[in-house]
């Protein structure tokens, strides 16, 4: 089963100034392929929150805008950052079409929002192309894409993030800082299957991927 997940709606990704996770692949100029391996890399950026503090992640593959996330697959159900930097896992072809539009999301399975606990603390990677896809984005997907088209252009400096069951996308990284998921939900092997609204609970910096260079987010 696949679950519906992240991947931040813009196209490209600037460092987050806060601390955590730094995702340094997959990145803007990322070429993936449907039915082989996808590498996940991280770091961390020696400030606090450390990784350590992080702890066990959800590690998934989304699609969407800031206030509409789309959980496509889980890459990692439960993977210590601070244990290790990396993760492969195989990209399910019929998660989706051959679109740039794709990011992943490290979700906190014990940390959470340093200004609101209700939300976990999460990161996010910039948005990458897939390709040699089997699948089709519905109504819903191409909705929360094209959400995220209007709110990068618009260039907002705060945001609101979404999430699903078990794991957002940008809007303006420069001003973004702090983002929460709300709403969600878990899907079958396709796109159509899940879609979940999410909320931040603070600035969305990791949202704002289209706008900037290439590089990883992360909503505390």
């Amino acid at each position: 089963m696949r679950f519906a997940t992240y991947v931040l709606a813009a196209s490209a990704a600037v460092q987050s100034a806060m601390a955590g996770v730094y995702i340094t692949s997959p990145v803007n100029d990322t070429a993936a392929i449907g039915g082989q391996v996808l590498e996940v890399k991280w770091a961390d950026n020696g400030e606090t929150p450390t990784v350590a503090d992080i702890g066990p992640c959800d590690v998934s593959i989304y699609t969407g805008s800031v206030n509409n996330q789309i959980k496509l697959q889980n890459l990692a159900a439960s993977v210590d950052v601070s244990k290790a930097s990396s993760i492969s896992a195989t990209i399910d072809p019929s998660i989706g079409q051959d679109d740039s539009h794709y990011f992943v999301r490290f979700t906190s399975l014990s940390l959470k929002d340093s200004t609101n606990s209700q939300y976990p603390y999460e990161a996010f990677s910039s948005m990458f192309s897939i390709k040699s896809m089997t699948g089709a984005f519905n109504a819903t997907v191409f909705a929360a894409i094209d959400a995220s088209s209007s709110s990068s252009s618009a260039v907002s400096s705060s945001g609101k993030a979404s999430s699903t069951a078990s794991g957002s996308v940008a809007a303006d990284v420069a001003s973004a800082t702090k983002s929460s998921s709300t709403s969600s939900s878990t899907s079958s092997s396709t796109a159509s299957s899940s879609a979940a609204l999410t909320r931040v609970g603070g600035a969305p910096m990791a949202l704002a991927l289209t706008v900037v260079g290439a590089a990883s987010y992360f909503i505390l």
